[in-house]
């Protein structure tokens, strides 16, 4: 018995070289056995099983060439080196640096995963939000999140305190009849013509309107 046994798994094994993909029901009718010692001999070989496809297709190790993100796309049916579709979300927007939304995962995964996540009900490794039209993916990680957070959703540059426009052209008036003058200079000689005008109000001029000037 014990031998027959090693020789129908040598038949599934060159079955799966010469196949690529198989699903359940074409190797228990190599294997002559029920569903779950399928399943028990899927699992004694680490195969792999679809993330799409309702799962039906299973795939040794040896056979798969992964992409860096660790996927493999045999024809119309996606493998992931992370396991099931559940355990490859999970990686995917754990590793990635500002969550990802279902577009992104959609362009990662090359399928749509709106009706796989609705099947896999609460996943507590993630927080799910809605932003605008989108749902987007963070870690529950409360580090790891609140850093995709700030990279997803930047804090707004602080607007520059500009002065007048009244102001503004005496400056750069100013500027024109001495362009080497510094920042430091051109204040004190706005200062002593009567314009107390701060030397930080004249470099928010300058850097609104991206005017190279030294600083003393």
């Amino acid at each position: 018995m014990k031998r027959r046994n090693l020789d129908l798994d040598k038949q599934s094994i060159e079955l799966f070289k010469s196949k690529t993909v198989l699903t359940i029901d074409e190797l228990a009718n190599v294997l002559n056995c029920s569903l779950i010692t399928v399943r028990r001999r899927l699992k004694e070989w680490k195969g792999y099983s679809s993330y799409n496809k309702n799962n039906r297709y299973y795939t040794l190790p040896s056979i798969p060439k992964f992409s860096k993100k660790g996927i493999w796309k045999y024809q119309n049916i996606f493998f992931s080196k992370h396991g099931t579709f559940k355990k490859t979300i999970i990686h995917f927007v754990r590793t990635s640096k500002k969550g990802m939304s279902n577009s992104e995962l959609e362009e990662a995964l090359d399928v749509n995963p709106n009706s796989l996540m609705a099947h896999l009900g609460e996943v507590p490794e993630l927080i799910k939000e809605r932003h605008k039209r989108e749902i987007v993916y963070f870690s529950s990680d409360e580090d790891i999140c609140k850093l995709q957070k700030e990279n997803r959703y930047p804090a707004a540059p602080p607007t520059l305190q500009l002065p007048p426009d009244a102001v503004a052209i005496i400056i750069l008036v100013e500027l024109i009849h001495n362009p080497e003058i510094t920042v430091h200079e051109l204040s004190q000689r706005l200062q002593k013509k009567g314009n107390t005008i701060k030397t930080q109000t004249i470099e928010n001029l300058f850097a609104h309107y991206n005017v190279g000037k030294k600083k003393l």
